[in-house]
């Protein structure tokens, strides 16, 4: 089970980098519908990693009843490459946090914060499953709308993935 998620994990990397790649080389850099919707991709991402790694500090039952301002409300937009620092990071996170993992630690179980009630309890692989799937339906929109800017979207699917040997990410 641990090779299978380092494989999504590792995919999905590689998947990311290749967006960034076409729209690095698209004239949508600044598109605010692109920019916005990985902001949601990368945070997604980052909470996730929080949550199972044990280090999310958010108040969301505050944030929840709207007793607490989400901190990421009333930020200004993120650039191109802060988007693409940020989502590298990520993938760094999550690859530090599967090298410490072993089989008995996949039975452990994290509560997603942000659905209240009734508790929405996922073992280590459900949530990384998640995290993966979340991001892959995401790219595919922004890949859709890279591609009705002009740029030239790539294919990604976990089977070319395969195909070409698990690649790891080129971020460059």
């Amino acid at each position: 089970m641990l090779d299978h998620l380092r494989d999504l994990l590792n995919h999905m990397a590689w998947a990311d980098a290749m967006f960034f790649h076409a729209w690095g080389k698209a004239d949508s850099k600044e598109d605010p519908e692109l920019r916005e919707r990985w902001s949601h991709v990368q945070g997604t991402a980052t909470f996730f990693l929080e949550v199972v790694s044990g280090k999310h500090e958010l108040p969301w039952d505050k944030i929840l009843s709207g007793e607490v301002h989400p901190p990421w409300l009333d930020q200004p937009l993120k650039t191109f490459d802060d988007l693409k620092n940020r989502t590298q990071g990520v993938h760094e996170g999550f690859g530090i946090f599967m090298a410490s993992l072993d089989e008995e630690a996949l039975e452990r179980t994290v509560r997603i914060p942000w659905f209240p009630d009734p508790p929405c309890i996922l073992t280590i692989p459900e949530a990384i499953t998640q995290v993966v799937l979340h991001t892959q339906h995401h790219r595919g929109q922004c890949m859709t709308k890279l591609k009705e800017k002009g740029g030239e979207p790539k294919n990604v699917d976990y089977l070319i993935w395969v195909w070409k040997g698990k690649p790891s990410a080129r971020w460059e």
